[in-house]
């Protein structure tokens, strides 16, 4: 079953069944951020109701658990299946005074005021809109909500913890996204994906190693290729100017390093400089080599002029 489910969906599974040996202040703010994001309350004649239709059956379950651990009753549930999708709707129902005890507490000016609530309230938002990308392909977390505030409050919760995120329409969606990889690893650890925050750290570090390797490879390989046509063009100059004007042109320090350039066309830099009487170093035959291609060039613009 784990084997057929997306990255998102096997954290979510993670999160839903965790241990909720937390403060009761905590997991009111879980059970306020899933009112805020995904329930309905109603106020009718001051008859209180709470509404969840989902099909995220991780916070169908959550969503449950919480009532019974936080308030001491079971919330009324049905499940449906949609004849079209074929996709099990969960709907959990919340009336009377229970609904009246959930909401004063979830909508009261304590909530969110401690980091712990803080964090609590990020499991249940991740929970409830959430999708991760599988960090083995790219980094990216997005958030959708139909509305613009609660949008607005995950923002700030984010940025309280540090975390920089953005806002953008997509169709009538508003949708907050983070593409950030420390970004992403911070808020797995906050939410309590434990499991999923090693595994994430552990492919980041992998990701980074093998990013400045492929970098230094090709930095290598840009470095060689870069030496070789300067080394393809040092002995092209040298053989023009031994076919139009005589090696003996050349003064004799340069005409040192040229004979040997023609008579070892694979030597390197240092090789020659070794070979010279006296030795010179490999940044010496490099400035001799270029006073050869300057004269080359002069030869060829003469000729052009």
């Amino acid at each position: 079953m784990r084997e057929s489910m997306s990255y998102s969906a096997v954290l979510k599974s993670e999160l839903a069944h965790l241990d909720k040996a937390i403060g009761r202040h905590c997991l009111i703010s879980e059970l306020y951020a899933i009112i805020k994001t995904n329930a309905y309350a109603f106020d009718k004649n001051k008859q209180y109701s709470i509404y969840l239709n989902t099909d995220n059956a991780f916070l169908a379950y959550r969503f449950f658990d919480l009532l019974d651990t936080a308030f001491g009753f079971k919330a009324e549930i049905a499940v449906r299946r949609n004849s079209k999708s074929k996709k099990r709707h969960y709907i959990l129902f919340v009336t009377g005074d229970n609904a009246a005890r959930v909401l004063n507490a979830a909508m009261s000016s304590m909530v969110l005021k401690q980091s712990c609530c803080k964090q609590a309230y990020l499991r249940s938002v991740f929970l409830a809109c959430a999708s991760v990308s599988n960090p083995g392909k790219n980094y990216h977390l997005e958030y959708v909500f139909s509305d613009k505030e609660p949008a607005l409050e995950l923002m700030g919760i984010l940025e309280y913890f540090d975390i920089s995120s953005k806002l953008i329409m997509r169709k009538k969606s508003h949708v907050v996204y983070i593409k950030d990889g420390e970004g992403i690893s911070q808020i797995f650890g906050l939410i309590g994906a434990g499991k999923h925050l090693l595994d994430f750290e552990n492919l980041r570090v992998f990701r980074a190693v093998s990013n400045e390797i492929n970098r230094k490879v090709n930095c290598e390989t840009a470095n060689m290729a870069k030496t070789a046509k300067a080394f393809v063009a040092f002995q092209e100059d040298i053989e023009y100017i031994e076919k139009t004007k005589g090696i003996y042109y050349l003064s004799e320090p340069l005409r040192a390093v040229a004979e040997l350039k023609l008579e070892y066309p694979s030597a390197t830099l240092k090789e020659i400089g070794e070979i010279l009487t006296p030795p010179i170093s490999k940044s010496g035959v490099n400035h001799r080599l270029r006073k050869i291609s300057e004269i080359a060039e002069k030869l060829r613009s003469d000729l052009r002029g």
